[in-house]
């Protein structure tokens, strides 16, 4: 192929990678305006400072989010080659928990919000996780389908034994806390005045609250990225570079997009910080849950032939 043909492909790519992002971005904006309609609908409060932002902010915001979303999640749905609406659940689960759940679970202990004003964070996005998990899903397809995802499942969990497999999973989530306050004490100076400011709605609770709540998140994190392991089934290497980028994108670039009422320092920091924590975490629970495929191309050798191999004397 001509280096002529070869920026052509390049460029067609590209346009075709940039036109159904901006498409998720647009269906992304629409599903979170009808998310805060349901969340109106069912009375749950907004968050003052939430409220006091410019709404033509936010949607600028989204939409960014949303593209962000597209020019990554989209060329990682085209490598989960498992049947449409399993993909569909698949990538839900990702965008749910990483993007919103497991931030609520840490919310609840971090921030004076109410219950309630939590909730709009989750109901919110739940439409928008919907609407990006059934357009990733149409608009990036695989080339082909090897297998369903329990099928997937299946096959990783059987090439390890079940203790093999408790200690892994039990590893991956506890490194998440040393792993987690290392590079919060790191920012600590930078964004504790901001915790102590009452307007922001900040706090930081104890010991007895911070140990057992970063394990949990720790073990969330890794038995949903496991879902993610399991079925792209390529090298460790492609592995840890997806896995680090979604968690990038979806537990720290895109939450700290979002959060347009705090200040930028402060999601500057903290993006960086969550940044930190995803490529090492997400490093290490590579390293522990990854398991290399069988190379389906190679064949077993039959018992006949085997038995005929044995029988053959050193002299034949």
């Amino acid at each position: 192929m001509s280096a002529t043909n070869t920026d052509q492909s390049k460029a067609r790519f590209a346009l075709a990678l940039l036109w159904r992002s901006l498409v998720v971005a647009v269906g992304y904006v629409v599903a979170l305006m009808i998310g805060g309609m349901i969340s109106q609908a069912l009375r749950l409060p907004m968050p003052p400072m939430a409220a006091d932002v410019d709404l033509s902010q936010i949607l600028v915001l989204e939409f960014v989010s949303g593209l962000l979303l597209g020019l990554t999640m989209g060329p990682l749905s085209e490598r989960l080659r498992i049947p449409g609406w399993q993909r569909a659940i698949l990538l839900f689960a990702l965008l749910f928990v990483l993007n919103s759940f497991i931030n609520a679970v840490e919310a609840l202990f971090f921030t004076t919000a109410p219950f309630a004003e939590l909730l709009v964070g989750l109901v919110t996005p739940f439409v928008g996780h919907v609407a990006l998990a059934l357009l990733l899903t149409a608009l990036f397809r695989p080339a082909s389908v090897d297998r369903g995802l329990v099928s997937a499942l299946r096959d990783a969990l059987g090439r390890r034994r079940r203790t093999s497999w408790v200690w892994r999973f039990l590893l991956a989530g506890v490194l998440y806390l040393p792993i987690w306050f290392f590079f919060g004490l790191i920012i600590s100076p930078i964004v504790l005045p901001y915790y102590q400011e009452v307007g922001l709605g900040l706090t930081v609770p104890g010991l007895d609250v911070i140990l057992p709540l970063e394990i949990f998140r720790g073990l969330l994190y890794a038995g949903t990225l496991f879902l993610l392991i399991a079925v792209l089934g390529g090298s460790r290497r492609s592995t840890a570079f997806w896995v680090v980028l979604t968690l990038c994108v979806l537990s720290s670039w895109t939450p700290m997009l979002m959060v347009a009422w705090w200040p930028i320092p402060l999601r500057v920091t903290h993006g960086l910080e969550i940044t930190a924590d995803s490529i090492v975490h997400g490093l290490i629970v590579t390293l522990l849950l990854w398991t290399p495929t069988q190379d389906k191309s190679v064949k077993p050798p039959s018992i006949h032939g085997l038995e005929r191999t044995l029988a053959r004397s050193p002299g034949d």
